[in-house]
């Protein structure tokens, strides 16, 4: 991987710009993290940088228990002795990583499943972020911020730095992938309209580089998050499977799967379907011993009275 540098922000707070950013935050000799990294060599880097400045780990937060964002933890413990802390529903997946894959797949993953991208390896958690406030006996503050995965928080640094984890992507990604991992579509949307109401200085995403100000980046999730739901909508007027939902959109945005994205996508698809059916837009039938899904009632009637409306006019 390339070489790690560190970036200030403001005050005490600094980053480390990687696949999955890096937050640092410093108290005198003391620095705590905001994630890890995606691999051990990502943990090996942030001692030698930490190192550099003088600075001892006191504790890692993980803001969630993706492979990305937690693997220089096992790296930096055996080697520190830091304190972790994470979300109670991220906790499980941080001590047994085998529960990322196994999660994704619906089932044992055989051994390509369990690559460094997917399963990160074992750390131990110290500390249980059990509800929004300050975090173990730091002046960091956290947030909940759920949709990406089960249990995700944002952290706020004294400095008034917002590490937003996953909340919200970049807008080229956007524009190059369409589809992101999403867990709960609905929490999801609902943390996009809250994180606007959150002021901050600085907002630094997960992924891409900081922001001052995230009002249209949010939007910009959003509006994609609802232009997925349409084309689903409009995949599934003749009953499908939930394979053919993923291929369908695949075709639409140009995407060609290798095996971890299939994983990730083909059960964010499932989330989208579950999403829609809560709100009547969908429903399933089984055919064949197959579940498909179709429009629902609540959809045609949204779509008369949508009809109605403009014909009004």
């Amino acid at each position: 991987m390339a070489q790690l540098t560190l970036k200030h922000i403001r005050g005490n707070t600094y980053y480390i710009p990687a696949p999955a950013n890096i937050g640092i935050f410093v108290e005198g000799d003391q620095a705590v993290l905001i994630d890890s990294g995606n691999d051990k060599e990502a943990g090996r880097q942030i001692l030698r940088l930490l190192n550099e400045h003088g600075w001892n780990l006191k504790m890692i937060i993980n803001t969630h228990s993706n492979a990305d964002h937690i693997g220089g933890n096992a790296f930096l413990q055996q080697r520190t002795e830091c304190r972790i802390a994470a979300p109670r529903g991220e906790c499980g997946f941080i001590e047994n990583p085998l529960l990322e894959p196994a999660f994704l797949f619906g089932g044992f993953p055989h051994k390509d499943m369990k690559n460094k991208f997917l399963m990160a390896k074992q750390s131990t958690v110290t500390d249980v972020i059990s509800e929004p406030g300050a975090v173990a006996d730091s002046d960091l503050k956290s947030v909940h911020l759920p949709g990406h995965f089960f249990d995700m928080v944002g952290i706020i640094t004294p400095d008034n730095v917002f590490f937003i984890a996953d909340s919200l992507f970049p807008e080229n990604i956007i524009n190059k992938y369409h589809l992101f991992f999403l867990f709960d579509v609905k929490a999801h949307l609902e943390t996009l309209d809250r994180l606007k109401l959150i002021d901050a200085e600085v907002y630094v995403p997960g992924h891409g580089k900081p922001l001052s100000d995230l009002h249209m980046l949010a939007e910009t999730n959003k509006n994609k998050v609802l232009e997925i739901m349409d084309n689903i909508l409009s995949i599934c007027a003749d009953p499908v499977t939930s394979e053919e939902v993923l291929e369908k959109l695949c075709n639409i945005y140009g995407i060609s799967l290798d095996l971890n994205q299939y994983l990730l996508l083909s059960n964010t698809i499932r989330s989208y379907l579950s999403c829609l059916y809560g709100e009547g837009r969908l429903e399933y039938i089984f055919t064949g011993n197959m579940m498909k899904w179709k429009q629902g009632r609540d959809h045609y009637a949204l779509v008369s009275e949508m009809q109605e409306i403009s014909g009004g006019r």
